[in-house]
């Protein structure tokens, strides 16, 4: 059974994201990591709740100002959510427009299907950014929900998590952070693809190692971390619907508070030492 996230053609046509994803775990499974406030944020926000049912809400926050709430529009437990999307104007819209998330699930012999078409977006070179941001977004989160369901299912996250602004272009960006005076995984990286077996040694003495999940240089590229307990690593130099950053983030489940902070303080210093 395929476990690849796959870009559909419908969403070049509508202006909408759509992505559908296999996920060995049952139906029931997936339905709670989509709309319970505790499962959502082990793979997708840092803090949420929610109220169930049609016109009930969701509220999600990776920390202000980047959080929002979605108003609950359909609700068929273990078949269909849909809900406004809550980081736009606080209101579900942008520009007047009103954006949604439609999630479909089909479940078989114990796995289940999830379609995601994101809808909305206005043509034109203002809704371009946005538009990109929020495609690559999900092939990073759903993707870390289907690690999160497949590997560590009902366990507690700890998230590490860095940003910092760039005036570069991706591709220069993409050699200062990657490189040998950023996180040391430029050789690993280049010319590998999805599935590929990975590992490398940051200058502060970090070993990575596993295997890539999404590579798509100089953009972004997610993997798992074996050696801290089989985490997920998502690296991104690109514009987050804003001014251009990058973020480097970490789900990490079973591993000690003090050894995520540490790599925090690792990823802060790089990042102001190679960007700054």
């Amino acid at each position: 059974m395929s476990t690849n996230v796959q870009n559909t053609p419908a969403a070049a046509a509508v202006r909408a994201v759509e992505k559908v994803m296999e996920i060995n775990a049952p139906i029931e499974t997936v339905w709670k990591a989509l709309t319970d406030a505790d499962e959502l944020t082990r793979w997708f926000p840092l803090h949420a709740k929610a109220t169930p049912g049609v016109g009930g809400k969701i509220f999600m926050s990776w920390g202000a100002p980047i959080e929002g709430q979605s108003e609950i529009q359909i609700w068929e437990p273990n078949r269909r959510l849909k809900t406004t999307w809550p980081l736009s104007d606080g209101h579900g819209t942008m520009g007047g427009v009103v954006l949604t998330v439609d999630y479909l699930l089909e479940g078989r012999g114990g796995a289940t299907t999830l379609r995601l078409v994101h809808s909305g977006f206005g043509h034109g070179a203002d809704w371009d950014t946005q538009y990109d941001a929020v495609r690559q977004g999900w092939d990073f989160e759903l993707r870390g929900m289907r690690h999160y369901l497949e590997n560590h299912r009902g366990t507690p996250r700890r998230v590490i998590w860095s940003r910092h602004p760039t005036s570069r272009d991706a591709e220069q960006t993409w050699k200062d952070v990657m490189g040998p005076k950023g996180m040391g995984a430029l050789a690993s990286i280049t010319g590998a693809a999805s599935g590929a077996a990975y590992s490398f040694t940051s200058p502060a003495g970090t070993r990575f190692e596993g295997r890539f999940d999404l590579v798509n240089p100089p953009k972004q590229f997610s993997a798992t971390v074996t050696g801290l307990n089989n985490a997920y690593l998502l690296i991104q130099a690109e514009a987050c619907g804003g001014a251009p950053e990058v973020w480097m983030w970490m789900n990490t489940y079973g591993v000690a508070e003090e050894t995520c902070q540490r790599i925090q303080r690792e990823w802060d210093e790089m990042l102001a030492r190679v960007l700054g």
